[in-house]
């Protein structure tokens, strides 16, 4: 593991203890608040908050892992903890958005009044604390796990956003509905949420192909290497989102260079594809390795 990567690594710790702190600050102020006001719309906000601290140190404990080295029972190392990690949040925002909806049509069939006063200053602070999270995490979203923390506090942030439209509703018109109205959409962002993180941990549990790399592309650019007949038993996969790794076999010419046409095609495949974790293997055109 060279130094640039263990260095990138610690820098991805750094957002995630940032944003662990602002959440736990916004999940004990929403929560109070909510108690204190009877604003189901923050303790919503604060349940999703609690769910959110929950997946973000599973988060944190999934990239201080995957610093780990790899060793000979994990030889791709620990970097797919990451993606367990954000499948795991994925789950847990689906069974906390449940409970949410339940609480919420009660509301909206028998109206509870809110102090929509506390209930607004509240939502600001959490609105305020949860665009710093996001702030913290938004150069590390191209990793899955910091990408499922800064999907976890952007839905929280329009959660505290629809509650402050909400309290300033009640304020206006006396109309408590509008607390229960905006749960359920608090709820409906929580779902969004939790399918990009569950679509995307799959995918790459289940070794699909990078969304970013087409595979066809890839076998056409090395089938028009000079002495390449064809290509086949190409497999492209990530370990985790950013570390693609791919092997292919490679039928060339009777009489070709084999080392010429496998430093080709590396190079190839680094320069153009960004792929530099590769196995090529070599085959005559009548098949023999």
């Amino acid at each position: 593991m060279g130094e640039d990567h263990v260095h990138h690594e610690s820098r991805d710790l750094r957002p995630l203890t940032g944003a662990i702190a602002l959440t736990a600050t916004i999940f004990a102020a929403e929560l109070l608040g909510g108690w204190w006001s009877g604003s189901l719309a923050l303790i919503a906000d604060a349940t999703h908050m609690a769910v959110d601290l929950l997946g973000l140190g599973l988060g944190l404990f999934a990239a201080i892992l995957a610093r780990r080295p790899a060793d000979p029972k994990r030889t791709y190392g620990y970097r797919r903890v990451e993606v367990l990690a954000a499948l795991g949040n994925a789950v847990a925002l689906m069974v906390a958005t449940g409970f949410i909806l339940r609480e919420a049509w009660a509301r909206w069939t028998f109206p509870t009044p809110v102090a929509a006063g506390p209930m607004l200053a509240v939502a600001c602070l959490g609105l305020v604390c949860n665009l710093g999270s996001a702030a913290l995490l938004w150069s590390g979203r191209k990793n899955i796990n910091l990408r499922a923390a800064l999907l976890h506090v952007l839905s929280d942030a329009a959660g505290s956003f629809g509650a402050i439209l909400a309290a300033l509703l009640i304020l206006a018109t006396r109309w408590y509905e509008a607390d229960a109205l905006v749960s359920a959409l608090i709820c409906f962002g929580i779902v969004l949420t939790a399918f990009w993180l569950l679509r995307d941990s799959v995918h790459i549990l289940l070794e699909g192909a990078p969304a970013h790399l087409d595979i066809e592309e890839i076998r056409e650019a090395l089938a028009a290497l000079d002495g390449v007949r064809e290509v086949h038993d190409l497999h492209l996969w990530s370990v985790t989102q950013g570390q693609e790794s791919m092997s292919a076999h490679v039928v060339v010419e009777p009489g070709r260079d084999s080392a010429q046409v496998l430093k080709d095609g590396r190079a190839l495949l680094a320069e153009r594809f960004g792929l530099t974790h590769t196995t090529l293997q070599v085959e005559t055109e009548a098949g023999g390795a």
